[in-house]
């Protein structure tokens, strides 16, 4: 039992050690590439009165992302990703909407433990493409998405894992309709490298 517990407190010493190794000086400014995987689906839809249900359309997200830190504990981000979005509803037949969109997230990231940071900030959103069955729905659809994304990452030995969540605050399509009159919401799950300018 001793030798367990020595054992842990070993291991929890060297993550320490390497978790605030991650904290950087004021001043800094890192660039992080970043890949990973989105979940995206529809929010805020109106009733249909059927019983379809949605599904999340698995998709990538790509990009790479700046940081300037204020602080210690405080980092001021701004990035740029491609995320493909959109849902299927899954009825006796699947539709499937695919809308791909240019994100720009703008965040403050909160480090409250070493590599540890909570993140909140704005982001907007360029319709890049936008299908439905195949058909072209980009006509009808917002061209500029604006959204806000609340997250938590994790950085060890300058690798940064990220989860993300943007609440899309503005609809999809351009004119009221009850079929597919909701917001285009991400979850997203990212995997990043950080390099010091």
């Amino acid at each position: 039992m001793k030798k367990l517990l020595t054992i842990v407190l070993l291991m929890m010493a060297t993550l320490t050690t390497l978790a605030q190794n991650t904290m950087r000086e004021c001043g800094t400014i890192t660039v992080q590439p970043k890949i990973g995987v989105g979940f995206g689906y529809i929010s805020g839809c109106w009733d249909t009165g059927t019983d379809d249900q949605e599904k999340t359309r698995v998709g990538l997200v790509a990009g790479v992302e700046g940081e300037y830190y204020a602080t210690r504990w405080l980092g001021i981000a701004a990035g740029v990703n491609y995320a493909m979005q959109g849902w299927v509803m899954n009825a006796e037949q699947s539709v499937a909407t695919k809308l791909d969109y240019l994100n720009i997230p703008v965040t403050a990231n909160f480090y409250v433990a070493g590599g540890l940071a909570l993140k909140a900030g704005a982001q907007l959103g360029f319709l890049l493409y936008a299908k439905q069955q195949g058909i072209d729905i980009k006509d009808n659809c917002r061209t500029l998405s604006v959204a806000i994304p609340v997250g938590i990452s994790y950085e060890f030995g300058n690798v940064v894992f990220d989860a993300r969540y943007n609440f899309a605050l503005t609809k999809v399509n351009k004119h009221k309709s009850v079929v597919n009159d909701g917001r285009s919401d991400l979850i997203q799950l990212t995997l990043g490298y950080k390099f010091e300018w």
